[in-house]
């Protein structure tokens, strides 16, 4: 097993490469967990991108530089064109859920399932405890359809818990 991991990472890295992104140069400073992607079968290139694109996300995070429209977005702040968050499976977003009677909002977590870019929706199941009623149709474990608009954070798997 450890040496077909090797291999595979062998594969990232020389996709990384072609597109000037060595690990060694990002993976110090930002880990990315490459062995939860290799566990999933994400094949090398798609799993060079998700790296690109945390990488580029946490740098501009720490620069103070991310994108403030979108929570995921990986591309920095006042960028030309549509935003391109980098939610996955298993990521966890916060979500406003509007309440039309009073108009006090409630924020739950949910984790997506997957997701629509074009149509900037997310298909996911909740994950929290809601306070308000809802009309008895949303409940823990409720699967979800939720706007890009609705999205106030969000966390990968990894970082889910981490304050």
């Amino acid at each position: 097993m450890a040496d077909a991991y090797e291999v595979w990472l062998d594969q990232v890295r020389d996709a990384l490469r072609s597109i000037n992104m060595r690990i060694e140069d990002w993976q110090g400073v930002w880990p990315f967990n490459f062995s939860v992607e290799y566990e999933a079968g994400t094949n090398p290139d798609a799993t060079a991108m998700k790296a690109n694109r945390f990488w580029w996300r946490e740098q501009n995070k720490s620069m103070k530089q991310d994108c403030q429209k979108t929570p995921g977005c990986w591309l920095p702040r006042g960028h030309q064109g549509a935003c391109q968050p980098a939610y996955e499976q298993g990521d966890y977003l916060k979500v406003e859920f509007p309440d039309e009677v009073t108009g006090i909002g409630e924020w739950m977590w949910v984790r997506v399932s997957h997701f629509d870019d074009e149509r900037q929706l997310v298909f996911c199941v909740l994950d929290s405890e809601p306070l308000n009623d809802y009309a008895g149709k949303v409940k823990l474990g409720s699967e979800l359809s939720v706007s890009y608009s609705q999205i106030r954070e969000h966390r990968g798997p990894t970082e889910f818990g981490k304050q």
